[in-house]
């Protein structure tokens, strides 16, 4: 019986109002809730693709400093490889034998097809400059301070040495040095062949690498000292750098990875590191949050936009529900504002024609960080192939390709809008080449515009950007 007047209380202490209200708490409970964890999946979806993004750029420029260090060791290789097989004796068999015209036209001549050597020397037991491809006769400089040279005067079998980066002597631009001992007949030390790299090439390439602002290359040596560096901070070259992400990885014996580093400045950073193959050096890639978070936070404003017009509907159903539960006669509940349907821009779609896999790499990053949707095609048989297969807003188009080249695919392309009666879709030139006769080319081919290789991220956002809004 205690039990059933309990029952009874219950039930006439019932209020459907309350009932509804508690539901609708619920709901809305619910929905903020969704919208965190979609957040929050989003976010760890955004950092992990751009992990993987950063990994492959870095291998990319690991491979590209590779090749640009053997081309450099090869000069290093030939010259060395010379001098001892004329087998100096002492120091004035050196002297003589590579302190002649001679010489210095054989050095010119072997850095002559090498951008990234700035200067060829050969140095004597005494730190002296006995030879040097910028000037005959050599200046009167001595090289006694530098680090190469007392590597190799300590180190009768050390192998090739990278050095810190110095101001050149010659010229006062940032350099550093491969070199490798000279030693006489007899073992002794007779001085040192170096070969000089521009610090500066390294830079102008991560330049034209890079995918905007925001964004940091650097090179260092094996013991974390910076050798090159884009954006430059002069400040900084030469310096060991022994708390950073690149410290933090390698010294874990690792040989790549991507890390995700906070900062005191309260701007957290992705950086990808890779060990240079074969030689002494790692490649460090830094990106801020601007740029990595750049497309996860315009999707998170679009959430945001749509979680307040949901709200807003849903309050204003809960509104109109316990309106009526009160029994109100003749209550004219406020009329629910009805939410305006956001139309969502469509990102534009860009079809990349490239057969170059760095080329389409690097286009991809530069473009996606934009918000551009990008797909690619290796040459132009399969770039007419995706393009019949899918509408686009606009395409890239190289201009040298196997297969198919971009002249025929465009010409081809002209051709089957003009059989369809399709509207024009324009068609962006990309080339190396830079004169009027490279451009009436394109022209007559059917593209609308041109762009010269190598070009910047600006450059190519500012193109994209020009042909979009038309």
């Amino acid at each position: 019986m205690n039990v059933r007047q309990a029952a009874l209380r219950l039930v006439h202490r019932y209020r459907p109002r309350t009932t509804a209200a508690v539901v609708g708490l619920v709901v809305v409970g619910l929905l903020a809730l969704s919208i965190v964890v979609s957040g929050v999946l989003l976010h760890r979806k955004a950092v992990d693709d751009w992990k993987q993004d950063l990994s492959k750029l870095s291998l990319l420029l690991a491979e590209n400093t590779a090749q640009s260090m053997t081309a450099a060791r090869l000069v290093l290789d030939s010259v060395s490889n010379d001098i001892h097989a004329g087998a100096p004796a002492d120091a004035q068999a050196l002297a003589a034998a590579v302190g002649t015209p001679a010489m210095h036209q054989m050095l010119r001549h072997k850095i002559s097809g090498v951008p990234q050597v700035d200067v060829v020397s050969i140095v004597g037991g005494d730190a002296s400059v006995l030879a040097f491809s910028r000037a005959f006769p050599a200046p009167p400089i001595r090289l006694d301070e530098r680090d190469y040279f007392e590597y190799h005067r300590r180190n009768p079998d050390g192998g090739m040495h990278v050095s810190a980066p110095v101001q050149n002597k010659g010229n006062g631009a940032w350099t550093f040095y491969i070199s490798r001992r000279i030693s006489g007949t007899d073992g002794r030390f007779l001085g040192v062949v170096l070969v000089g790299l521009s610090c500066d090439f390294f830079s102008k390439f991560f330049q034209n690498t890079s995918i905007g602002e925001h964004t940091a290359f650097s090179l260092y040596r094996s013991d974390y000292t910076l050798l090159a560096r884009w954006p430059a901070v002069p400040a900084m070259m030469g310096k060991r750098n022994l708390t950073g992400s690149i410290y933090r990885l390698l010294e874990q014996g690792k040989s790549d990875g991507v890390l995700l580093v906070d900062t005191p400045r309260a701007v957290d950073r992705l950086a990808a590191i890779r060990l240079v193959r074969d030689y002494p050096l790692a490649i460090n890639v830094t990106v801020t949050d601007d740029v990595y978070l750049a497309g996860w936070r315009r999707m998170l404003h679009t959430m945001g936009g749509a979680a307040v017009v949901s709200l807003l509907v849903l309050a204003g159903a809960i509104a109109l529900i316990l309106a009526l539960l009160r029994r109100q006669e003749r209550a004219e509940p406020a009329d629910a504002a009805q939410p305006q349907e956001q139309e969502m821009a469509q990102d534009a779609r860009i079809l990349l024609v490239e057969d170059t896999a760095l080329n389409r790499q690097l286009v991809c990053l530069q473009l996606s960080a934009c918000g551009y949707s990008i797909d690619t095609a290796e040459n132009g048989a399969l770039g007419l192939q995706a393009l019949a297969a899918q509408r686009y807003n606009l395409v890239l188009m190289d201009c040298m390709m196997p297969v198919m080249d971009g002249y025929q695919a465009c010409q081809a392309l002209r051709a089957r809008e003009a059989a369809s009666g399709a509207p024009r879709l324009p068609v962006i030139a990309l080339t190396a080449g830079a004169t009027e006769d490279d451009r009436q080319r394109c022209v007559a081919a059917g593209m609308d515009d041109y762009l010269s290789k190598p070009f910047t991220a600006a450059q190519l956002r500012a193109m994209v950007e020009r042909w979009l809004a038309r």
